[in-house]
């Protein structure tokens, strides 16, 4: 059994603004999870996937279209982690990537504004991992995700024995094999 991850494609979305206000980054957030995505030249082989999960947010099912050729199945649990300011600082404007860092960095070390989100995250991916070994033993299963929630996908991989190549950062359209 094979389990192919891809990140979305990259989204077009530019920012008003490098330096924001918690709203303003949430507001940014919103905004890019509805934006376009590029349409790149495809260097990989698609045809050896016979099922195609993927994330219902446009972006993902956008991508998802563009490299399967079959039906999808498109399921809010392979969404992206949910990354928001940690807290309103009223008018403070901090850079963008700071929010991000902030965000992402709460998330990791279990910050009490992050724990549900946490312990959600990770039973999605372990229900998602369960569904394809219960529906798709024998298949090659293709999943389209999210960058940070692909390396949640790939932990719960890893612990149940998969082998493949991991990643610090999934490129955009990349695929990651993982067999078992």
């Amino acid at each position: 059994m094979k389990i192919g991850l891809v990140r979305h494609f990259k989204v077009i979305h530019k920012l008003d603004r490098e330096w924001m206000t918690s709203d303003q980054f949430n507001a940014w957030v919103e905004a890019y999870n509805n934006a376009e995505i590029e349409q790149p030249y495809l260097d990989c082989d698609y045809s050896e996937w016979t099922v195609c999960l993927s994330s219902d947010l446009p972006r993902v099912v956008q991508t998802a279209e563009t490299i399967y050729p079959g039906p999808i199945i498109a399921t809010n649990r392979l969404r992206e982690i949910e990354v928001q300011s940690i807290h309103p600082l009223g008018n403070l404007k901090l850079h963008y990537y700071m929010w991000l860092l902030m965000g992402r960095l709460a998330w990791y070390l279990s910050h009490r504004s992050q724990v549900e989100r946490r312990s959600e995250t990770l039973k999605r991916a372990g229900y998602i991992i369960d569904w394809i070994e219960e529906h798709y033993r024998d298949r090659n299963v293709l999943v389209v995700s999210h960058g940070a929630f692909m390396k949640v996908l790939t932990q719960v991989l890893h612990k149940r024995s998969y082998r493949g190549k991991g990643f610090v950062q999934p490129r955009n359209g990349a695929m990651y094999i993982f067999e078992k």
